[in-house]
């Protein structure tokens, strides 16, 4: 049976190595806002096991500053799990918990290769492609909350 439910920000960090990060230790996937109070963790699982991850934390966007905007960051799902529906619950998770904390702007740095799955559910590019050391080609990706 598939789930998605919070999870702690110390229970992300095996999943952003292995899916996103590999070439860096899980002790430096700490990222800013995880530990922010309204913060949501939210874990995807299959029969019990964590399969894909996203996490949502109040995160001005620079451009943008006088919106009430949040943060998705570390958000994948295990090659194996995918085309199952995981990521569109998880952002549909992190959309709901969002917007009952009065956001209306989602942004992340989206990788390139994940374009048509965010671009599908409703996010747009804002700016150029840009390069991430270590893990390519990215987009700003903006989702307004209607």
């Amino acid at each position: 049976m598939n789930s998605i439910r919070p999870i702690s920000a110390a229970a992300t960090r095996p999943l952003r190595q292995q899916i996103l990060r590999p070439h860096q230790a899980i002790n430096e996937l700490v990222y800013p806002g995880d530990d922010h109070p309204l913060a949501l963790h939210a874990g995807a699982f299959i029969d019990e096991q964590l399969v894909g991850i996203a996490s949502f934390a109040p995160e001005a966007f620079p451009d943008l500053p006088a919106r009430s905007a949040w943060r998705l960051r570390g958000m994948g799902v295990l090659p194996a799990a995918r085309r199952q529906g995981l990521g569109k619950a998880l952002l549909q998770t992190g959309i709901e918990h969002v917007r009952r904390h009065g956001g209306d702007l989602i942004w992340c740095h989206g990788r390139t290769g994940a374009l048509p799955f965010y671009l599908a559910f409703g996010f747009v590019t804002h700016g150029d492609e840009f390069i991430v050391p270590h893990t390519g080609p990215h987009y700003i990706l903006l989702y307004w909350l209607k």
